[in-house]
């Protein structure tokens, strides 16, 4: 016959110890006592709420999580595109300040959005200059002066010092702007 662990008598000891400490907790002296620190855990609670939603609706997070694939389904070209002109927009914004550093950061990331845009229209190479080296001039017709605007972006990456003119920066972004046109992209 198997002993039956549910009458023993140590598991009433234990049952009775449980029943001690539940009423040593819900009394009525130690509950006023901890009043002032539950008073601060919901603040601290209510906070962390708050921020978790203030910051995922701040943030792309909803967006990226659901919104984003039933966007880019239905509507992939119409987004795709907005958001390529905006990061052109922010490129020639670059452009409008009257720093130097600026017009450098707009050309390096005018030939990045360049090297990427060729790279998904197709063209092979592991960099923007082997990209254009294997463009032909019926796919872009500013091909020579690319080529000239890549040697200036590379020039201003590879050399801190070197000396950008306000006129030089904007005609390397247009160029820039005339292949990405070509290309369709903007």
């Amino acid at each position: 016959m198997a002993p039956d662990f549910l009458n023993t008598t140590e598991l009433n000891a234990v049952g009775g110890g449980v029943k001690n400490v539940l009423r040593i907790l819900l009394s009525s002296d130690l509950q006023r006592q901890l009043w002032p620190l539950q008073i601060v855990f919901v603040i601290l609670a209510i906070f962390f709420i708050w921020m978790t939603v203030y910051y995922s609706l701040k943030t792309s997070y909803w967006d990226n999580r659901f919104l984003g694939d039933a966007k880019n389904f239905l509507f992939p070209k119409f987004f795709e595109r907005k958001s390529q002109t905006r990061r052109w927009q922010k490129i020639q914004d670059g452009l409008e300040t009257n720093h130097q550093d600026h017009w450098k950061l707009s050309l390096i990331d005018g030939a990045t959005f360049l090297d990427e845009s060729l790279k998904s229209a197709g063209f092979g190479g592991a960099n923007l200059e082997e990209r254009l080296q294997k463009v032909a001039v019926e796919d872009l017709s500013n091909l020579t002066a690319l080529r000239n605007a890549q040697k200036v972006c590379s020039d201003v990456v590879h050399d801190p010092n070197y000396h950008l003119t306000k006129s030089m920066a904007k005609d390397v972004i247009d160029q820039f702007g005339q292949a990405l046109a070509e290309l369709g992209v903007l």
